[in-house]
């Protein structure tokens, strides 16, 4: 980020110690709660861009990189590795049996 707040220097400020501000209280009673505000705020500013820098870049590209397997114009190919199937791969479980109890004479 690159405004620097009062609320972004207070979050480094332990909950139970004195508020910055000066009042006295512990930081948990006075600020703290305005402080998370304000982080989610700008934070919730932060996802709304990049969601929107997201959509802006699919809409460029015609299509959302999600759901397919097949080469693209640009390059890129999806990689399935082994642990993960294909889509409409068959699913197979491995079982394994419990080993034998008790020893052998």
């Amino acid at each position: 980020m690159a405004e620097n707040n009062d609320w972004q220097t207070r979050l480094k400020t332990g909950r139970n110690d004195d508020c910055p501000c000066g009042s006295g209280k512990k930081y948990k009673k006075c600020h703290l709660q305005a402080d998370e505000k304000a982080q989610s705020e700008a934070l919730a500013k932060v996802n709304a861009a990049a969601a929107e820098e997201a959509k802006k870049h699919a809409e460029e590209h015609g299509h959302d990189h999600h759901g397919h397997d097949h080469p693209h114009e640009h390059g890129h190919k999806h990689d399935y590795g082994s642990h993960i199937p294909k889509p409409g791969s068959p699913v197979v479980h491995q079982v394994s049996a419990p080993r034998k109890a008790g020893g052998g004479s």
